[in-house]
């Protein structure tokens, strides 16, 4: 019997078994690190009556039994007319047997239309078996918008970076790419966000969209500038230089900087004071505007230090009301 694994991703979030829809992006305050994988046990669907929450006890009891002892009562649960909540979680207890007739078993349900597929896949990514997770690359290929969503979701919960990246490459629409780079960027997978970071990987010449949000949610400061820095696509530039306010660090306060100061764009300028207010680096703001030469300049730094609520902020309208330096 094969141990659960410590940690599985929050996509079996409370109430997602059911029919999972694939999670929006979340737009993190502070998104300094990729997010930590959360552990959980079991599918979070609750049985509805006692005899529902019986059943799903007495297949927990299961996952301590071998194989030879566990797989008929399993496979008489999933081809029974139990209700869909405790198959659901005959298809998780699945995932743990160490088997090929439980795998087996899981692909079968993976391969149909019905309420379970997307148990099924899941739990393949929960089992980790490596041939029942390079085989979602055919199911994903035939498989409708929702069922490539279960397949990327089962392949992040296997940490399979290689697999989602060749998807973002390979996708034939912008909405395939960006649901595959989200999902790197859930996983922090640096590496292979930088590299989606060529442009020149998509027709358009554009990377799609997500890219920037993932880059940032993983922390990438070094995949965000070389895109700011570039020579590639304008309003991708501003868009990156922007978002290296939302890693809030200080490499990265330092990094919006010498953005600000190297550059004479007024659009990358802008994005630049842009990032330092949402990552509310008023010290920065003030430095700049200490140095700043010009009346424009320094209106335009005033104001955003004045979006600031700091210390800093009052200092400056202080300084440029008694007209001190």
């Amino acid at each position: 019997m094969r141990l659960i694994p410590t940690t599985i991703l929050a996509v079996l979030m409370a109430g997602a078994a059911a029919h999972a829809q694939t999670p929006k992006p979340a737009q993190p305050a502070r998104p300094a690190q990729a997010p930590k994988p959360a552990a959980a046990p079991v599918p979070a669907e609750r049985p509805t009556n006692e005899d529902e929450a019986l059943a799903m006890a007495a297949l927990e009891g299961l996952m301590m039994q071998p194989p030879e002892r566990s797989l008929p009562i399993l496979k008489k649960v999933l081809a029974g007319s139990q209700p869909t909540v405790v198959k659901r979680r005959a298809l998780f207890v699945l995932s743990q047997v160490n088997s090929p007739e439980a795998r087996d078993l899981l692909m079968q349900a993976a391969r149909t239309n019905g309420e379970l597929r997307g148990d099924a896949i899941r739990s393949i990514g929960i089992s980790g078996d490596p041939k029942s997770l390079d085989a979602l690359q055919e199911i994903y290929k035939t498989g409708d918008e929702d069922a490539q969503k279960q397949i990327l979701q089962a392949w992040m919960i296997a940490g399979r970076k290689e697999a989602i990246y060749n998807i973002a490459v390979n996708a034939k629409t912008e909405d395939e790419a960006s649901e595959a780079i989200r999902m790197l960027g859930v996983m922090g997978a640096t590496e292979e966000l930088r590299k989606l970071g060529d442009n020149s990987k998509f027709p358009n010449g554009k990377s799609p969209k997500g890219l920037l949000d993932a880059l940032a949610i993983s922390g990438d400061l070094a995949g965000l500038r070389k895109i700011a820095e570039g020579s590639g696509d304008k309003e991708q530039r501003i868009d990156a230089t922007r978002r290296i306010g939302m890693i809030h660090s200080d490499a990265a306060s330092a990094a919006l900087r010498d953005i600000y100061v190297r550059n004479t764009d007024e659009d990358i300028r802008k994005a630049a004071l842009q990032g330092m207010l949402i990552s509310q680096d008023d010290k920065g703001v003030l430095a700049l505007y200490r140095a700043a030469k010009t009346s424009d300049e320094k209106r335009m730094l005033l104001r955003t230090l004045s979006m600031m609520n700091s210390d800093a902020a009052i200092e400056a309208i202080d300084a440029t009301l008694e007209k001190k330096p």
